[in-house]
């Protein structure tokens, strides 16, 4: 059996029907005030919020600023919401056109930076007057990314020296110190130490040019594989006979034709193409059946008088009267 459709609720009319000359006239029903749907809104965003219904949030807190612009609780919500959601994008334009004028130096110079714009992150960085330990971190991550090293390292040893040791900001400090500490270190030591060359011949000073071999010349650039210099040099190997032989087909690819032997000439019928009756070699069945159906062709023939005869006999029986015999 169908399912049984679910009876629907008759909504309440959102006005006044009322009867004017007869006829009927519908006025609707002038919309709530903001004091009536604002904390019915603040509650449906916080429900939305524990639940992560983070959509419905956004679209709630649209709703709350519509009615209430100068509402600090709903934009915060909607730009943690943009970043939660890692749309950084709406963040930014939400940053960049406030409904009220508030100080977003940070937050916009974060969702730049989460775009990959880090110059301009840099800039709005610099620009803020008072600044905590939440730009210091922001600032030692721009400048990790665009390659300042040591200033980014610098940044790390302060901000390190005022964290407390039993944090997750400490350890976290410490990983990023020691990525700068790495990088640093490969720019000003390992990277040079890895491209000393032999001495190259100078004329002027009558000291003789040292050309390295193909096994030194591997020594004088790092992660190389090993008989990389040789490899061009080196014979390719031949595939030997009996491997040739394995790949050859044991059996032929198409079924051959009847009589025909794989390796000795072959003649096609020419009348291959025709029906089976039609061609040159066909016979036609000479069994048993075929025989008796040919002697029964003359057996049993008789001349024309003799079939007179019959036909007055016949007529002669046509005379006699139908009756019971006596």
């Amino acid at each position: 059996m169908p399912p049984k459709k679910q009876a629907k609720v008759q909504q309440p009319t959102k006005g006044v029907i009322q009867i004017v000359d007869g006829k009927r006239k519908f006025t609707p029903r002038p919309p709530r005030p903001a004091s009536e749907r604002l904390p019915r809104l603040y509650r449906a965003l916080t429900d939305q919020v524990n639940d992560g219904f983070f959509d419905n949030a956004k679209k709630t807190c649209k709703q709350i600023l519509a009615l209430d612009a100068a509402s600090a609780s709903a934009f915060q919500t909607l730009l943690f919401l943009h970043l939660h959601t890692d749309n950084y994008a709406a963040a930014l334009d939400l940053v960049e056109n406030p409904p009220s004028p508030a100080q977003l130096q940070f937050e916009r110079a974060y969702c730049l930076y989460r775009l990959h714009r880090e110059r301009d992150a840099l800039q709005q960085i610099q620009e803020i007057k008072t600044r905590g330990r939440r730009e210091e971190h922001l600032e030692a991550q721009v400048r990790y990314r665009l390659g300042e090293f040591d200033t980014a390292q610098t940044l790390y040893d302060d901000l390190l020296s005022g964290a407390p040791p039993a944090t997750s900001e400490y350890d976290d400090i410490r990983t990023n110190q020691a990525a700068t500490a790495t990088q640093l270190a490969f720019i000003t030591r390992d990277y040079t130490s890895h491209l000393s060359a032999p001495a190259v011949e100078n004329p002027t000073a009558g000291l003789p040019a040292i050309t390295p071999s193909a096994g030194e010349l591997e020594t004088y650039v790092p992660s190389v594989p090993i008989g990389w210099a040789t490899r061009g040099t080196a014979p390719k190997p031949v595939a030997s006979t009996s491997a040739l032989e394995k790949v050859k087909r044991t059996k032929p690819r198409h079924k051959l034709p009847k009589g025909a032997v794989e390796g000795k000439p072959f003649t096609e019928d020419p009348d291959r193409w025709l029906p089976l009756r039609q061609r040159a070699s066909f016979a036609p069945a000479t069994g048993k059946k075929k025989k008796e159906l040919t002697g029964l062709g003359t057996q049993g023939s008789t001349s024309g008088g003799g079939g007179g005869g019959g036909g007055g006999g016949g007529g002669g029986g046509h005379n006699k009267k139908k009756g019971k015999k006596k």
